[in-house]
């Protein structure tokens, strides 16, 4: 009856095992093994009770509990010692994972603060870089104010050694490339504003020296006016040369014979310096004043020749000299138009010459209609001014001047 009973409980251990080892993976299976177990239970336990045999099955029992913690005991015994070194491994490995996340604590600490002073190096860095820059900025600035200074004494300098060409281009460059470039600075203000003062005291000193070259002109204009009247002087006597050798006499005009002297006609063309004039027209050109300047050149030359035309002049033998010297006068200051009118045609324009031409003569008649009676009383002053008078005709004929009003005039006053 004992080993019955102890065979139906090692059963019964057998199909809890199965249900310990079969766990959750044996789904219901594992379920049906533990009713299984439970339904041989249920018989087993009745059949104890039934049979009276408590006391046997209660020891039956205790006899397969001290087994089973004998084959307990043993296992233990078996792997106590791996258990104790995977626990001292453990506890070692714990050990280690401390000290190394102390170290990672420490290392971390260390990059924070090799990654906050590397901030701070990179913001020193950027700071640095905007101060080179401003400074570099800063020295651009003050190598263009050097540059605008230097061209501003050289400009002065030229200016006061004539060199108006070089103080031009100077100038130009200081209002084309470095105003714009300065505009921002206070200097640059300082610099735009001092332009048009620039402008006026290099048009003022260009214009100087043309009016001072004007006034100098007036010896000079007098000695072309006495070569052109000596040639024409020569011319005269050629033609009554010519007029004389021939048998039929006939009227030949002076533009043929004007045509007829060019074979003989030798004498290097007359040259006046225009190089003041020349440059201040470049100079207010370039300054855009060209229209200011064309009629302050023609008020200056209209003045001048009303200064010339003002000369006190007698009509007697004795004082006939002064009159001469006007009419040379007049001579040198219309060559003088004709070489502008040739060379600057955009400047001086033909009416603007042929209306101070004009004037001129006007002013000319008025002279002698106003001595009119003491030209005519001295037969000797009439005769020897119809041959000045004569002369200068041809000479501003000959230089494609309109002389018809100075025929007309000494028609009136000559009578031929």
């Amino acid at each position: 009856m004992a080993d019955s009973i102890q065979q139906q409980l090692q059963q019964l251990v057998l199909l809890s095992d199965s249900v310990g080892t079969g766990g959750a993976g044996a789904g219901s299976g594992g379920i049906s093994t533990v009713e299984e177990a439970m339904e041989q239970l249920g018989p087993l336990i009745h059949s104890v009770y039934r049979t009276n045999k408590q006391k046997l099955f209660q020891k039956q029992v205790e006899l397969f509990a001290q087994r089973k913690d004998a084959e307990i005991m043993k296992l233990c015994g078996n792997y106590h010692q791996e258990f104790v070194q995977s626990v001292a491994q453990l506890l070692k490995v714990r050990q280690n994972t401390s000290e190394l996340q102390e170290k990672v604590v420490g290392l971390n600490a260390e990059v924070q603060m090799s990654g906050k002073s590397l901030y701070e190096k990179k913001a020193e860095l950027l700071s640095l870089r905007r101060e080179h820059k401003n400074i570099q900025s800063a020295v651009d600035t003050i190598k263009g104010c050097l540059e605008v200074t230097r061209m501003g004494v050289a400009f002065d300098e030229q200016v006061t050694a004539k060199q108006y060409y070089s103080a031009i281009k100077t100038l130009s460059s200081l209002k084309d490339v470095y105003v714009p470039q300065m505009r921002k600075y206070a200097f640059g203000k300082m610099l735009e504003a001092s332009v048009p003062k620039m402008e006026t005291k290099l048009q003022g000193a260009a214009l100087s020296d043309m009016k001072d070259w004007l006034y100098g002109l007036k010896k000079t204009t007098r000695d072309i006016g006495r070569h052109l009247t000596n040639r024409m002087e020569k011319k005269q006597k050629l033609w009554a040369e010519r007029d004389s050798s021939i048998k039929e006499r006939y009227f030949v005009s002076s533009a043929v014979q004007f045509v007829l002297d060019e074979e003989f006609d030798h004498d290097d063309p007359i040259s006046v310096d225009m190089t003041p004039l020349y440059q201040c027209l470049h100079i207010n050109e370039k300054l855009g004043r060209r229209a200011e300047f064309r009629r302050s050149f023609t008020e200056d030359r209209r003045d001048q020749l009303n200064l010339i035309l003002a000369s006190q002049v007698q009509f007697t033998l004795a004082q006939l000299g002064p009159f001469e010297n006007m009419l040379h006068d007049i001579i040198g200051f219309f060559i003088v138009e004709h070489i502008i009118l040739a060379s600057a045609p955009e400047f001086r324009s033909k009416s603007d010459v042929d209306t101070l031409w004009d004037a001129g003569i006007a002013k000319l008649s008025d002279i002698i209609a106003r001595n009119i009676q003491q030209i005519r009383q001295d037969s000797g002053v009439s005769e020897v001014l119809q041959e000045v008078l004569t002369t200068f005709t041809y000479v501003m004929e000959e230089n494609a001047y309109d002389v018809r009003k100075l025929r007309e005039l000494m028609l009136a006053v000559f009578g031929a």
